[in-house]
C-alpha cells in the first residue's frame, strides 16, 4: 500500500480535463483557455459552457445556454425551508440547507451514470438559481420580502437587483461578472475534491453540492475574503499597514489571504482582480480600506522577499473589496464564492461520471494494539 502525505499534498489522486493550475509560473487555464483572456473577453454564460462541455458555445448552443440560466425561481419547499431558518443563519448554512431543495424527488431518483445530457440540464437548473436562493435569504435575514428573479436580466444583474432592490450599473456587472469568473473552478481545492468523493457514491447532484458548500465554509478554504476585508475596514488605510505586518509577520502569524498551497509566484487571478477591485472600491468611496489591502499585499512581499521567499496575495485578498464595493454584507461573501464555484463543482461531477470509480482510500492504523477484554 502507498502512504501519501498528511492531507494528500501533492498526491495526484485523479486525472481532469477541467482547468490546469500551473503553480510554477503563475498561470490557470480552463479547458487550455488563459484565465486572463477569460476574464477580460469572456461573458459569464460563455465561461460556464466552456467548463461544462470543454469548448466556448457558439451560435444555437450559446442561446440554449443563456436561455437555461434564465430558469431562476426558487421552487415552493426551498422557500419554505428558508423562511423556516432562523434569521442569525449564516449566509452558508441556509445555502447548504437549502441547496438540495432546489430539486424535486423525481430528479434525486435519476440515474447518475451514461446520462450526462440529463445531468448537465440538472446542473444548469441548479446553478441558476442558487443566486436567487442566495438573495432571497439575505433579504428574508434583513427583514426584507424577497424579490422574484427577472429572466430578462443577466445572471449578476439580476442577483444585485435582487440583494439591492434595484439595478446595478453596467460597470459593477461587468466587475462582478469577471470575479465570478476568476473563482469558478481551480482543480482539486478541497470543495471539489469533496464533491468528487460524494460523486463517485452517485448521490444525487444537488447533495453532492451541497457538500461542496459545506466544505467550502471552512475558514482555511473559503472564508479568507470575508476575513481580509474585515483587516481592511480594521486597519483603515494605507498608514497603519507597515507596523500591522511587522508586527504580525514577526509574530510568526497567518495573514489570511496572503500565500497559496498552488502558487509559488503571484496568484494570476489575484493579478487581474487587484485593478479592478481597486477601481469599483474608488467608486464607492472605499479608498481607504481597499489602499490597507494594497500596502499589506505589498509590504509583506517586501517582507517574505527579503527572506529569500515568495508570497502574494491569492485571489481571496481583493474579492472582499469587490463584494463590500457592490454593497454586499461580509457574510455573503462566500456565498457568491459558491454562486460561481458551483459550475466548476458540477463539471467535477459529471466528470467523475463519464468515468466512474468509487472513491475508497485507506487510512494506516495507529491506533492501540489488540487487547483483551478487561476482567
Amino acid at each position: 500500500m502507498v502512504t501519501a502525505g498528511r492531507g494528500l499534498a501533492g498526491v495526484e489522486v485523479d486525472a481532469s480535463a477541467i482547468s490546469e493550475v500551473d503553480g510554477a509560473r503563475g498561470a490557470l487555464r480552463y479547458r487550455g483557455y488563459a484565465i486572463e483572456d477569460l476574464a477580460a473577453r469572456a461573458g459569464f454564460a460563455e465561461v460556464v459552457g466552456l467548463v461544462l462541455d470543454g469548448e466556448l458555445p457558439r451560435g444555437a448552443d450559446r442561446a440554449a445556454l443563456e436561455g437555461a440560466l434564465r430558469e431562476r425561481a426558487l421552487p415552493p419547499g426551498a422557500l419554505a425551508a428558508l423562511g423556516a431558518l432562523p434569521r442569525d443563519t449564516h449566509p452558508m448554512t441556509a445555502l447548504q440547507v437549502a441547496l438540495p431543495l432546489l430539486d424535486g424527488p423525481g430528479d434525486k431518483a435519476r440515474p447518475r451514470l451514461h446520462a450526462r445530457a440529463e445531468q448537465r440540464a440538472r446542473l444548469l437548473a441548479l446553478g441558476a438559481r442558487l443566486p436567487a436562493l442566495v438573495a432571497t435569504w439575505d433579504r428574508l435575514r434583513r427583514g426584507l420580502a424577497p424579490l422574484d428573479p427577472d429572466p430578462a436580466l443577466a445572471l449578476h444583474d439580476d442577483f444585485l437587483r435582487m440583494v439591492r432592490g434595484r439595478r446595478p450599473d453596467p460597470e459593477e456587472v461587468r466587475v462582478l461578472d469577471a470575479t465570478q469568473v476568476l473563482q469558478l473552478e481551480h482543480g482539486f481545492n478541497a470543495s471539489t475534491f469533496a464533491g468528487r468523493v460524494v460523486a463517485s457514491t452517485l448521490a444525487p447532484l444537488s447533495e453532492v453540492l451541497s457538500a461542496c458548500v459545506g466544505a467550502l465554509h471552512g475558514p482555511l478554504h473559503g472564508g479568507a475574503d470575508e476575513a481580509a476585508w474585515r483587516l481592511a475596514l480594521e486597519l483603515g488605510d494605507a498608514a497603519a499597514a507597515p507596523a500591522w505586518v511587522e508586527a504580525r509577520l514577526a509574530a510568526g502569524e497567518k495573514i489570511m489571504g496572503l500565500g497559496h498551497r498552488e502558487y509559488r509566484v503571484v496568484d494570476p487571478r489575484a493579478r487581474v482582480l487587484r485593478p479592478l477591485a481597486v477601481g469599483l472600491a474608488r467608486r464607492a468611496g472605499l479608498e481607504g480600506p481597499v489602499g490597507a489591502l494594497v500596502a499589506v499585499d505589498e509590504h509583506a512581499a517586501r517582507w517574505f522577499a527579503a527572506r529569500g521567499k515568495q508570497v502574494h496575495a491569492n485571489v481571496e485578498f481583493y474579492k472582499g473589496a469587490v463584494f463590500a464595493a457592490l454593497g454586499l454584507a461580509p457574510d455573503l461573501f462566500t456565498a457568491l464564492f459558491a454562486m460561481a464555484r458551483v459550475w466548476g463543482w458540477g463539471a467535477h461531477a459529471l466528470e467523475v461520471w463519464d468515468d466512474h470509480a468509487l472513491v475508497r482510500p485507506r487510512a494506516r492504523y495507529v491506533g492501540p494494539p489488540a487487547r483483551a477484554w478487561p476482567a
